[in-house]
């Protein structure tokens, strides 16, 4: 029998209540064309309504794409993602508390994937141990008409830890490159294979539908089986999408890039350095923090122009990246197609690569934030009415040794000027991000102090370490005035040395900073 189907005549298979999980990492392996024929579904009939809804990564890229598609009043009642990814229609009904919203770790979600497809109840953890998603602060729990515990703390042993619950999904919407006629799927022409595989599995072993969209349909006598990522007893449905630029972009600014699919091998020497701007003097102090032949991941945002500076420097052969989505080696590409990389040693499944981060490959991790509390608790997932999610971040904090959190050190509106080396703050952004009390606890101090991870918090304008006695003031910039241009920016009094060094000269200089000279002392 035949699978092919169009995307609407899948979609008409979906009923009320029911749990679906769509693959994905921004637009990487999304299957957009099924998730805008639910949308249209829903607008001209109002059905499917009262869905539950799961995903690991953001999902969309853009207006109107991805999980953005599922914004519909009525159509979701229960929202399960670790990363919101821009999405504003769920975004906004979560405000309005119209909608039951989880927030959970990106890599947990991949674990229960594979843990329902293994007929397991859950997953047992350390992740998550002292943040948001601990029953002991929120649960992971958003809006207040979210009530029903999906974490409970255990302890094993004398040890604590998190089991989550293993969702019942019981619809994957999936994205291959192509299929066969017996439903084998390969995922030759995308830059990652995320989770497909392990959402698949589970939804197959809860008796559900996988719907899986392609580009390309050929016989099984053409289709090599060692291509093959999703067998064909796992897929009820393939359609192949009616138009490749809009439905089955590789990313939000690609639609096809053979060497983010691992086929060629490209220079990633940048034509032109990136300008001395705020960004990139946090940039180039976290750089400072390298060593030879570490293992690190870099976070969106300003995490990314990390390797950037590596490559102006020369020393980019002397750390080995690597991204959640499951690459590594090689080089991340930024912006709009974050989650993707050129000349990648290896594209590892999501889950695989998380179970890499939970046991401490990572020698160091830079990563972003939006909040620091007086102890040293980063927030960077729930702040000033924006609904941003965790993702990847806490798999990957909790278990790397040494953590270099980057950010400026306040928001909106922040302008610089670096003159003869110094910095002065030209004017004053209108957000303090060093607070009191933050809304969420993304990363706990309290754990870390416990596993003894070293962390840097590096700002424009000065670092922060985080010590057995609290957070500290270790390092200022020439020209920025202590009590002015950073406590008065702060809610909270910082620990102060008798003695806080000056931040390197090279980091403010417009030439090379001599990265490579400063790791070979």
């Amino acid at each position: 029998m035949s699978k092919l189907m169009t995307a609407r005549e899948a979609i008409d298979l979906i009923q009320d209540g029911d749990f679906i999980g769509s693959s994905g990492f921004q637009q990487i392996t999304v299957a957009e064309e099924l998730m805008e024929a639910l949308e249209h579904r829903f607008d001209e009939t109002g059905t499917p309504v009262n869905l539950t809804v799961i995903h690991t990564a953001g999902q969309g890229g853009g207006p109107g794409m991805g999980i953005s598609h599922y914004g519909k009043e009525g159509m979701i009642k229960r929202y399960i993602c670790g990363h919101f990814g821009g999405n504003r229609g769920l975004i906004e009904l979560a405000n309005q508390d119209k909608v039951e919203v989880y927030n959970l770790p990106q890599g947990v979600i991949c674990h229960l994937y594979r843990a329902a497809a293994a007929g397991k109840g859950g997953e047992l953890t350390k992740v998550g141990l002292h943040t948001f998603v601990d029953p002991r602060l929120e649960g992971g729990k958003i809006t207040p008409r979210t009530t029903e515990d999906l974490v409970k703390l255990v302890e094993i042993d004398g040890e604590e830890y998190l089991f989550y619950k293993a969702p019942k999904v019981n619809i994957a919407l999936i994205r291959g490159t192509t299929a066969d006629e017996s439903g084998n799927i390969s995922m030759e022409q995308e830059c990652g294979v995320i989770e497909a595989l392990d959402l698949a599995m589970a939804v197959k072993a809860n008796g559900g539908r996988v719907f899986v969209q392609v580009k390309n349909y050929i016989t099984s006598a053409s289709m090599r089986g060692r291509d093959v990522v999703i067998p064909g007893n796992l897929v009820d449905a393939v359609v192949v999408t009616s138009d490749v630029s809009k439905y089955h972009k590789m990313t939000p600014a690609t639609i096809y890039d053979p060497a983010m699919a691992g086929y060629a091998k490209v220079s990633t020497t940048a034509a032109v350095p990136a300008p001395l701007n705020e960004r990139k003097v946090i940039a180039r102090r976290a750089a400072m923090e390298l060593r030879h032949n570490v293992t690190v991941n870099l976070g969106i945002g300003i995490p990314e122009i990390i390797g950037n500076v590596a490559g102006e420097e020369g020393v980019s052969s002397e750390m080995l990246l690597t991204i959640e989505s499951g690459f590594i080696g090689g080089m991340p590409v930024g912006g709009r197609s974050f989650g993707s990389a050129v000349n990648h040693w290896v594209m590892l499944p999501e889950t695989t690569q998380f179970d890499f981060y939970n046991r401490g490959g990572l020698h160091m991790a830079f990563l972003g934030f939006a909040e620091i509390g007086p102890k040293g608790d980063v927030n960077s997932s729930k702040f000033g009415g924006t609904l941003a999610g965790c993702g990847g971040f806490i798999d990957i904090s909790q278990f790397t040794p040494h953590m270099i959190f980057c950010g400026t050190m306040t928001a909106g509106g922040l302008e610089i000027a670096i003159e003869d080396g110094k910095l002065k703050i030209v004017k004053e952004g209108a957000r303090k991000k060093f607070l009191k009390t933050i809304e969420q606890i993304t990363f706990s101090s309290e754990y870390a102090r416990a596993h003894n991870q070293r962390v840097h918090v590096v700002t424009e304008r000065c670092v922060f370490e985080l010590s057995q006695d609290g957070f500290m003031l270790s390092e200022v910039a020439e020209g920025v005035d202590i009590q002015k241009d950073i406590l008065d920016q702060m809610e909270f009094q910082p620990i102060i040395p008798a003695k806080v060094k000056t931040m390197d000269a090279a980091i403010f200089n417009s030439g090379l900073m001599g990265l490579k000279q400063m790791m070979e002392k």
